[in-house]
Order: structure tokens, then sequence, then C-alpha cells
């Protein structure tokens, strides 16, 4: 296993504990076609090096296959979206989830809806690739 794939399962790990910590009580989330959640989500380069990833509160509302909500990030380490609130939609369909971050330069996530609502994919923000991953931190 190369020093890059460690580095980035630490991280992953890492951000995992993060999650976990925190919120001993996860929120089942609504398997209806209508439901919203807050959720933490961070996500970090796909290549190169490994390091803490950015990471925000989302709070998304379903509707009908119909994603909207708001991102505000809370990075420990240099974000240039740094406590801006910024406007999410999108769409799910089938388990595959895409949302689009209101961003200048394009911020879109492309992946995979869980049955506990988790998210996860590829995200591409100016055409650079990032791993990205969001945990429900509560539903009501």
């Amino acid at each position: 296993m190369s020093r890059a794939q460690l580095s980035r399962r630490f991280a992953l790990g890492l951000l995992g504990a993060m999650l976990l910590t925190p919120f001993s009580t996860r929120a089942a989330v609504l398997h209806g076609r209508v439901w919203e959640a807050t959720y933490v989500a961070a996500y970090e380069p796909t290549f190169g090096a490994a390091r803490v990833p950015n990471s925000g509160t989302m709070k998304l509302k379903f509707n009908n296959g119909i994603v909207t909500g708001t991102y505000v990030s809370e990075s420990v380490r240099p974000d240039s979206l740094y406590g801006r609130t910024i406007g999410v939609s999108g769409n799910v369909s089938e388990g595959h989830v895409t949302l689009i971050l209101q961003t200048m330069g394009g911020f879109t996530v492309r992946g995979t809806i869980a049955g506990d609502g988790e998210i996860s994919g590829t995200a591409t923000i100016n055409g650079r690739f990032y791993t990205f991953l969001a945990r429900v931190k509560s539903s009501p």
C-alpha cells in the first residue's frame, strides 16, 4: 500500500471518528418521498497528498426527487467558502444523487445516497476531483 493510500485512509478514518464522536444518538432518516436532514459534510482532494478535509454543515430537504438546501463551511483549515451560506440544489433518483452548490467556478457532487441518508461520491470543484462524504447529524 502506498504512502498516499495510507494517508488517505488515515484522513478518512479521522473524519469518521470526528463524525461519530459528538453525535451519540444518530437520527433515522425518513424513507418517504418528502423528508429533511442536517448533515456533517466533508471533502478532500482525490489525487495528491492527503490532508485535513474541508468540512461544513449541509441542511437538505428532499421533496419527490428534488433536493434543496444550504451548505455552510466550518473548516478548520483555510477555505474560501468559510462562513458563507451557499445554496444547494439537485436531485435524487434510485439511490443516485446530484448536488449543485451555488459557488463561483462550480461545485458539483455526484454519488449515492444510502438508506440511512449517508451521501458519498465525487465532488468536482473548479475542474478538480474531491472525495465527498456527508452523514446525517439530525433529522426531524
